[in-house]
C-alpha cells in the first residue's frame, strides 16, 4: 500500500542521517545549557557578594548615624547625597538611592577600628593611607582620590559638598570651631583644592 501512495516504503528512509543531526543538536544544546548554568552560577555568586557588601556598608551607615550627635551634619549628608539639582533648570530632585560607597568612604578615616571590624577597608585599600592618625591635609587629599574612584555620575552640588566637608572637619576636630568669616574662607580653600583635582 505504501508503494501505491507514492512512497518507497521504510527502506527509503535514512534513519542514520536523522540520528546524526539529532546528536549534533543535542551536543550543542548540552554545551549551551552548561554554559548558561556556569553563567547563572557566576551571577548568583556576584549577587551573594553584592548582598554581603551591601550588608557591611549598611551596618556601617547604621552605626554612623547613631554615632553622629550633630543634626546639622546629618542634615548636610542628606542634602548632599539624597538630593540632586538639575544644572540647567535648578530644580531639586530626590535621588532614589545614595552613593553608599562614597558616603561610607568619607567617614571611614574617623572609624578605622569599625572599618576593620566590618571588613570594609578592602573597598578603599588603594587610596586609604591612614594609620590611626588623621589631619586635615591628608583627609582632603584622600577625598580628592575618593571622589573620582567612587563617583556614580550623578552631579553633587559643589557648594553643599563643601559645606559638608567643613562640617566634617569641625565635627571631627580637624579644625577648630570656625567663625562665619573663617568658614567662608575655609570653604573657598576646599573648593580650590577640589577643583585642582578636575
Amino acid at each position: 500500500m505504501a508503494d501505491e501512495v507514492g512512497g518507497g516504503g521504510l527502506d527509503d528512509i535514512n534513519i542514520g542521517g536523522v540520528r546524526e543531526d539529532t546528536n549534533k543538536v543535542t551536543e550543542e544544546a548540552v554545551r549551551r545549557v552548561q554554559n548558561d548554568q556556569k553563567k547563572a552560577q557566576q551571577v548568583g555568586q556576584e549577587i551573594k557578594n553584592d548582598k554581603a557588601t551591601n550588608d557591611k556598608l549598611a551596618n556601617f551607615l547604621a552605626f554612623l548615624l547613631k554615632d553622629i550627635k550633630n543634626d546639622h551634619l546629618i542634615r548636610q549628608i542628606y542634602h548632599v547625597f539624597l538630593k540632586t539639582k538639575h544644572e540647567e533648570t535648578d530644580l531639586v530632585h530626590l535621588r532614589k538611592s545614595m552613593n553608599t560607597l562614597l558616603v561610607v568612604g568619607m567617614f571611614i578615616p574617623f572609624y578605622q577600628d569599625k572599618t576593620k571590624e566590618l571588613e570594609i577597608e578592602t573597598f578603599y585599600q588603594d587610596i586609604f593611607t591612614f594609620d590611626g592618625n588623621i589631619d586635615l591635609t591628608r583627609y582632603i587629599q584622600y577625598i580628592k582620590q575618593l571622589l573620582p574612584k567612587h563617583h556614580d555620575n550623578i552631579a553633587i552640588d559643589r557648594q553643599e559638598f563643601t559645606k559638608l566637608l567643613t562640617q566634617i572637619a569641625e565635627y571631627y576636630h580637624l579644625t577648630q570651631k570656625l567663625s562665619t568669616e573663617n568658614t567662608i574662607e575655609f570653604e573657598n580653600t576646599i573648593k580650590k583644592e577640589l577643583s585642582n583635582n578636575e
